[in-house]
Formats: C-alpha cells, structure tokens, sequence
C-alpha cells in the first residue's frame, strides 16, 4: 500500500487503538462502552459505519531507530506491520486511543507505536507535505491507579501530540483515577455511562 491511497468510498470509518498490554482491562471495558454508543447512535447511519479495532500487543512491529529516513520522503524505512496501520490512520473519520498509565505516561506498547508515527512528523513540520484534508475528531480513555491530581497530564501530551501530526482534533478525553485492578471500571457506572452516552450523541463528518 501507498502512503497517498486516500480512502474513496462513503463508509464512516472509526478506528479503535487499545493500547493496553492485556485484553479485558479497565481501559478494554471503556472502549467497549465506547462501541456500544457508537452502534446506539442515531446520528450515524449504521449501514455505512464501519469500525475497525487494532490492539497494539498484537501487531509485530519494532520501535522507532530513528534512522532519520522518514526526514527524506515521509516514508519509514522499517518494513512490518506498521505500513498497513498508516493507511487506516489515513484513512479513518474518527480516531479513539486508551490506554491505561504506566509510570505517568501511556503504555510501552503505545508509546512505540506513536513513536513510529514519526513520518507524520516529518511530512508536516519537515517536508510541508499535507496528505490528510478532511476534518476529523479523536478521543483519549485512559485509567489510573493513582488519585493524582497530575496523573494524566503527561498521557494527554503524548495523545495531543500524535493526534496533531495526524491532523484530528483532540475532542475529549475521558480520564479515571483511583481505577487500577483488572475490573475496577466496573464499579464506576458513571465513568461507563459517559463514555457510552458521548459516543451516542457524537456527529462524525
């Protein structure tokens, strides 16, 4: 695939990164909540709604080596998996991320894969290359067992900075502190509930 294929047909496409290193975590439940809103969602019409979900732990792919080639033509040099996940970085309408805090910041996992989205980087601030024209929105969930007050200011900085180079709006982020055994987010019906009744209402387009 080509950097450049630009996605031509009407569907909506939401794409769904889980950035957790475990299936069915606290950060996994929000994200399911966040689908079922999707699909209860009358503003969306559900025949053209295509939602795709990746999980980071399962993609092969290495870290960035920061061979500076990206710098050259907005290519990565590094040829896996990550080469079909640009395209639907493209390509999506709608972009929602979680993953829960690691030592103040996202998941290893999710932090070697923004990193690899380094070309994006380098197109816009480097080569002025603007490959994405439509307007589009993304959403961060995120969990952590720490009640403080700071918690997720580094994880919001990662998310704002990739969502920049990939030219989305960060629209919200739903963030839960005090949440750290698998399970935990289910004692916080409020926390499900707003995912869930945000991605109800949300306009995609």
């Amino acid at each position: 695939m080509n950097l450049y294929d630009i996605k031509k047909d009407s569907k909506i496409s939401v794409l769904m990164i889980y950035g957790s290193p475990r299936r069915g975590g606290n950060t996994g439940k929000l994200m399911d909540r966040f689908e079922k809103g999707l699909l209860s969602n009358k503003n969306i019409n559900q025949n053209g709604l295509f939602i795709e979900k990746i999980f980071i732990k399962d993609i092969k792919f290495s870290s960035c080596i920061e061979c500076r080639h990206c710098s050259i033509d907005g290519e990565c040099a590094i040829k896996d998996e990550m080469q079909k996940i640009y395209i639907k970085l493209i390509n999506c309408d709608f972009l929602a991320i979680s993953s829960p805090v690691f030592f103040t910041c996202v998941s290893g996992y999710l932090k070697s894969f923004i990193d690899r989205c380094q070309r994006f980087w380098a197109l816009k601030y480097e080569l002025g290359k603007r490959i994405i024209e439509k307007e589009r929105k993304g959403v961060f969930i995120s969990t952590a067992g720490s009640d403080s007050n700071t918690i997720f200011n580094c994880p919001r900085k990662a998310i704002r900075a990739l969502f920049d180079v990939l030219y989305i709006k960060y629209d919200k982020d739903f963030t839960y502190s005090k949440v750290d055994l698998k399970g935990d987010i289910l004692k916080r019906q409020d926390a499900l509930d707003e995912v869930f009744e945000y991605a109800m209402n949300l306009i995609i387009g």
